[in-house]
C-alpha cells in the first residue's frame, strides 16, 4: 500500500516536471522568434564622421543644410522599408588629427562605432587648407593667421604681383608637399575603426574634390595642387581592402558645379548627389535577406610625380619674347652705333 502510493506521489511530480520544462522550451522559443522578428525589422543606425561636409555646413549666418548622410538613410529606409538613424559627429574644420585626437576619444564615438549598421567618413579637406596656409605663412616669411585657404591664396596673390619671381618659391614648397604626416593619422583613424565596428557594417569614405579647379591660379598651381589632393586621394584608395572600406570618388563627380557661395561647401542640391554617391556603395539587401550586392570600385588612381618647374613653363613664352626684342634692339643700337663711328672717321680722315 505504502508503495502504491509512492509511486503515484513520483507520478504526479514527474508529470510537474514535464510540464515546466515544455513550458520553458515553448517561452525560449517566443522569445527567439521575437528577437528574429526584431533583427529584420529593427531600425538601420549610421553613424557619420568628419568635417563641415559631413555636419551639412550651411555658410555663415544659415541654417545647417541636410548632410548627405540624413538623406541616404531616408533613401534606405525607403528602400528597405525598415527604420533608420543617423548619428553624426562632425564638426566645421576638422582635421584627421583633431579626429584622432578629439571625436575619437569619447566614450560615445566609439560606442556609436561598435553598433553602426553604416559607418560615413569624410576627412581631409582642412589636412589640405591647413597645409596651404602653412605654405603660405613659409613662402611670404610671414606669421600671419590666415582665415582661411582663400585668405592664403590672396596673400601669395599680392605677393607675386609684386614680385612675379616668388612663384617659383610657391611652386617649390607645393611641389614638396609631405604626406607622411596625412597618411599617419589615417592609418590610425582606420584602425581604431576597424578596432570597434561590427564585423557586419559597411565602411564607405569619401575623397576630396578640388574646390579651385576653376580658378586661373598663377603659374602651375593649378596642376601641383592637384597632384596634391590626387595623392591624398590614393592614400585613401591604398587602404580601402585592408580596412574593409569603399571610396567614393567626389574628385571626378563634377560636384564642383553645386558649391555654395563660398566656393569650398557643397549646396543642398550637392549633399544630396553625394548621397546617391554614397548609396551606390551600400549593399541594402544585406537588411532584407537577400544575395550580397557587388559593389563596383572605383579605380585607383595613379600617384602623382613631383613636376619639374622653370621660368618658360610659368611664365609662358611672351617674358622671353620681349627680353629677346629689348635684347635685339640694344644690339641695333650697338650696330648703328658702330656704323655713324666709323663713318664719321672716314669723313674726318679724308678731310684731314
Amino acid at each position: 500500500m505504502n508503495m502504491n502510493i509512492i509511486r503515484g506521489y513520483l507520478k504526479k511530480r514527474y508529470s510537474i516536471v514535464c510540464l515546466c520544462l515544455l513550458l520553458v522550451c515553448i517561452s525560449a522559443s517566443a522569445v527567439s522568434a521575437a528577437e528574429s522578428e526584431t533583427k529584420e525589422n529593427g531600425s538601420i543606425s549610421c553613424t557619420a564622421f568628419g568635417d563641415s561636409i559631413a555636419k551639412g555646413y550651411g555658410g555663415r549666418g544659415s541654417e545647417d543644410l541636410k548632410s548627405y548622410s540624413e538623406i541616404l538613410m531616408e533613401k534606405i529606409s525607403l528602400e528597405t522599408g525598415r527604420p533608420a538613424e543617423c548619428v553624426k559627429y562632425a564638426k566645421n574644420g576638422l582635421d584627421s588629427a583633431r579626429l584622432n585626437s578629439v571625436v575619437f576619444e569619447t566614450e560615445e564615438a566609439v560606442s556609436s562605432m561598435e553598433t553602426a549598421d553604416i559607418l560615413t567618413l569624410t576627412i581631409g579637406a582642412n589636412d589640405l587648407m591647413q597645409e596651404f596656409k602653412g605654405a603660405a605663412q613659409e613662402v611670404l616669411g610671414t606669421e600671419r593667421k590666415f582665415a582661411g585657404a582663400y585668405d592664403a591664396m590672396d596673400a601669395l596673390m599680392e605677393g607675386v604681383e609684386g614680385n612675379p619671381l616668388l612663384i617659383m618659391k610657391v611652386l617649390d614648397v607645393l611641389n614638396n608637399w609631405d604626406y607622411a604626416a596625412f597618411e599617419e593619422q589615417w592609418v590610425l583613424a582606420m584602425e581604431k575603426i576597424f578596432a570597434h565596428r561590427k564585423e557586419s557594417s559597411q565602411m564607405i569614405v569619401t575623397n576630396i574634390y578640388n574646390p579651385v579647379s576653376r580658378f586661373e591660379l598663377p603659374g602651375s598651381m593649378n596642376q601641383i595642387v592637384e597632384d596634391i589632393i590626387l595623392n591624398m586621394n590614393e592614400i585613401m584608395y591604398q587602404y580601402a581592402e585592408k580596412y574593409d572600406y569603399c571610396v567614393v570618388d567626389l574628385f571626378s563627380s563634377g560636384i564642383c558645379d553645386y558649391l555654395q557661395e563660398d566656393g569650398l561647401h557643397p549646396n543642398q542640391e550637392g549633399q544630396e548627389i553625394i548621397a546617391s554617391l554614397v548609396s551606390e556603395k551600400i549593399d541594402t539587401g544585406r537588411f532584407m535577406g537577400e544575395p550580397e550586392k557587388e559593389i563596383k570600385e572605383e579605380v585607383r588612381p595613379k600617384k602623382a610625380v613631383r613636376r619639374r618647374f622653370s621660368l618658360w613653363n610659368i611664365l609662358g613664352p611672351v617674358p622671353f619674347l620681349l627680353g629677346a626684342a629689348v635684347l635685339l634692339l640694344v644690339l641695333l643700337l650697338l650696330w648703328r652705333g658702330i656704323r655713324k663711328k666709323k663713318k664719321y672717321s672716314k669723313i674726318y680722315g679724308k678731310e684731314q
